[in-house]
């Protein structure tokens, strides 16, 4: 019987990892990643020994950010995907160079990581042991994000990694209906307790609020996460024929040149360049003309923690005529969340010896709001998703990762009634199947 230990993203977003091992001791792992509080940063720590291989979901930090310590010592296969390497390395060389934190790794092994990495396309097959076997599948997350069929010891075992089963403009939906029959689900639980508002209605007002805006003399912000929700964010505009000035900025644009090198992991890579075409890369000498031009502007980060976008948010936040229009999760505590709910921005940034380099705090006189264009499923669509899923015989084993403890417990109860064998585990816990 195979044997699923959880390394972590139990009953929280962040520091995902799954280790899978077969009867006879060999091991994989899925993901291995790293969450930004706490002085527990990377998922529990494993014996190298007899690993056939590591495989990615994608490249997000929480999934992907502590991969290279898996590497200090030993070397193995690492299965991912081209557009999916390429980011890691960018955000996890990022994280390495500017974190406070002590990370137990650098850019050594990182780079002895890209050198085990063999690209796996999706719905191949790949062998790894005795009895062992990874696919991909797409995910609907972002660019290259795969849910990972694990067969091990004549069992099927899914992880989903992040999904989305609706579709964005950058990538298509997850499929489940072509996932062969499981005996086990290991599923990302974040938006487990809420369902998110019609996509069409959300761009439509979206576009029409920065339309609005810049008509009348007014600037946009957008603040946005540079891998993906930026380059969403862009499509949209260019979907609903947005005719103002578009600059981008930061790790966005780095990201947009990746994709570019990688069409085949957009829905439409048409769509990508055309909305390119319409925008202006900008780098710390431009930004200049564009707080002065009369536009919309999309900076990283996307809760406004840092990154080009404090460039910008000052002399937005003074002026009654413009807006900052947040797209992605507002995690609590945020200055992104503050400013929505209170209307206040307070910034405070530290460089690697601790000394505080900006403080300050703002009464928002811009427009403010937020645009929901998440790239998970939300509670409906992730029990559709499931109910799409074949399950071999009576095993419908269940396990409700990647969220906090309500919604993860709150997933695995509603299986529980669903005739479901359903579990929200915890860090280090073991099951066989």
């Amino acid at each position: 019987m195979p044997k699923i230990t959880f390394l972590g993203g139990c009953r929280e977003v962040g520091r995902s990892g799954v280790l899978i091992e077969s009867s006879n001791g060999s091991k994989c792992i899925l993901d291995y990643g790293i969450r930004f509080k706490g002085k527990e940063r990377l998922p529990h720590e494993v014996e190298t020994n007899n690993i056939k291989a590591v495989a990615l979901s994608h490249c997000h930090i929480d999934h992907s950010g502590a991969l290279p310590f898996l590497y200090k010592t030993r070397s193995f296969p690492f299965f991912t995907n081209p557009v999916s390497l390429a980011i890691s390395e960018v955000l996890i060389k990022d994280m390495i160079r500017i974190s406070n934190f002590p990370y137990p790794y650098g850019f050594r092994e990182l780079e002895k990581l890209k050198q085990n990495a063999n690209f796996l396309e999706n719905h191949h097959r790949q062998k790894i042991g005795d009895n062992f076997f990874l696919t991909f599948y797409n995910a609907g997350h972002i660019p290259g994000s795969v849910s990972i069929l694990v067969e091990v010891d004549n069992k099927k075992i899914l992880y989903s990694g992040d999904i989305n089963n609706q579709d964005t403009n950058l990538v298509g939906s997850a499929n489940p209906s072509i996932i062969p029959e499981i005996d086990a689900l290991i599923i990302e639980s974040t938006y487990a307790l809420k369902n998110h508002p019609s996509r069409n209605d959300v761009e439509r007002k979206f576009v029409e609020n920065v339309i609005g805006i810049t008509e009348n003399g007014g600037k946009v912000l957008i603040p946005a996460f540079g891998v993906a929700r930026s380059q969403e964010a862009l499509m949209i505009l260019q979907k609903y024929n947005y005719h103002g000035k578009i600059f981008i900025d930061g790790l966005a644009k780095k990201i947009c040149d990746i994709y570019l090198s990688y069409p085949d992991s957009l829905k439409s890579s048409d769509l990508f360049r055309k909305s390119l075409k319409k925008a202006q890369f900008i780098s710390k000498k431009g930004r200049n003309i564009a707080k002065n031009s009369i536009g919309a502007i999309i900076a990283p980060s996307g809760m406004l923690k840092g990154g080009a976008s404090i460039s910008f948010v000052k002399s937005f936040l003074k002026d009654p005529q413009s807006a900052i229009y947040l797209v992605g999760y507002q995690a609590v505590g945020s200055p992104g969340r503050k400013l929505l709910e209170e209307g206040i921005f307070e910034y405070r940034e530290k460089n690697r010896s601790t000394r505080i380099t900006d403080d300050f705090t703002l009464e928002a006189k811009c427009d403010r709001e937020y645009f929901d264009f998440s790239s998970h499923a939300d509670g409906e669509h992730l029990l559709k998703f499931i109910s799409n899923l074949k399950f071999q015989n009576d095993s419908k084993n269940i396990f409700c990762v990647h969220g906090d403890p309500k919604a993860t417990t709150s997933l695995s109860g509603k299986m529980i009634k669903n005739n479901y064998n359903s579990v929200a585990p915890e860090m280090g816990e073991s099951y066989k199947i």
